[in-house]
């Protein structure tokens, strides 16, 4: 039988059975080369933040876990889509093909954007992204956003960071949104964390309001022990889980209160 003819049998159906066709079978992954961990984060603040922070040598003694390999350049993804996109579907989208690449994953994504969803059922809808791929993963919501990671209770280093300008003085931020009403007294935060920074911006106080006031904060920040953010605690909570320190310090956690013990002890045995 010619080769035309083979081929024209092959079409009508006639002549020799073909040869099944076995599907092709993804080649294992072997676990010791996939990476530790990777970040999914909405935007360029969260990726300064978090990249300057875990870029430090002494990130774990901050976080009283073990530590890990992380490289910023290589295990932050940035969503091009920001929030809501992450918590419609490209979490999954994003992340779940990176399966291969990464042993663990956490979302990052701010509560504050245009949305009916409280922070409970953020992470509810992006767990389901992930659900089934990932092993271990997290969702951490801020309320209501990364600014309220900023404002932590150094207040020397938060004039530093912002570049604080001469019109300032010697007083603190904090004294000087008090006197805009912004800073409530006895409260651990400004009313509303962006518009705070917005506003020593806006009215000359400081000569930053970008990305670099969150990377300079990452680098320098002695502690994280006074932390009272909840979506911090969680994060802390669940490095701590992932990757238990040795020597006895720990980070534990009761139902939605994430609580950090031994904390001061961590910060003197650096």
């Amino acid at each position: 039988m010619t080769r035309a003819n083979a081929k024209r049998n092959r079409a009508a159906g006639r002549g020799s059975p073909a040869t099944p066709v076995v599907p092709r079978q993804a080649a294992p992954v072997a676990e010791e080369t996939k990476r530790e961990l990777v970040f999914l984060v909405a935007d360029k603040g969260m990726e300064a933040m978090i990249g300057a922070f875990f870029g430090r040598p002494d990130f774990h003694h901050k976080l009283s876990c073990a530590p890990f390999d992380f490289n910023p350049k290589t295990d932050i993804v940035r969503a091009g889509g920001h929030d809501p996109g992450l918590v419609k579907k490209e979490a999954g989208l994003i992340l779940n093909r990176r399966r291969h690449e990464f042993r663990r994953a956490i979302v990052v994504v701010d509560h504050a954007y245009d949305n009916p969803l409280d922070s409970d059922r953020i992470r509810e809808r992006i767990s389901a992204q992930l659900d089934g791929t990932w092993e271990q993963f997290a969702v951490i919501v801020i309320e209501p956003e990364l600014e309220n990671w900023f404002w932590v209770d150094y207040p020397d280093l938060v004039k530093k960071v912002l570049l604080w300008t001469a019109k300032g003085g010697d007083r603190t931020p904090r004294e000087v949104l008090a006197e805009a009403g912004l800073w409530q007294a006895g409260a651990d935060k400004p009313l509303d964390p962006k518009k705070a920074v917005e506003y020593l911006y806006e009215n000359g106080y400081s000569r930053d309001m970008l990305n670099g006031i969150f990377k300079r904060l990452a680098l320098a920040l002695p502690s994280v022990r006074g932390c009272t953010d909840e979506s911090f605690r969680l994060l802390m909570a669940t490095l701590a889980e992932w990757f238990p320190a040795t020597d006895g310090r720990a980070v534990t956690t009761h139902a939605s209160t994430y609580a950090v013990d031994n904390m001061e002890q961590t910060e003197h045995t650096q």
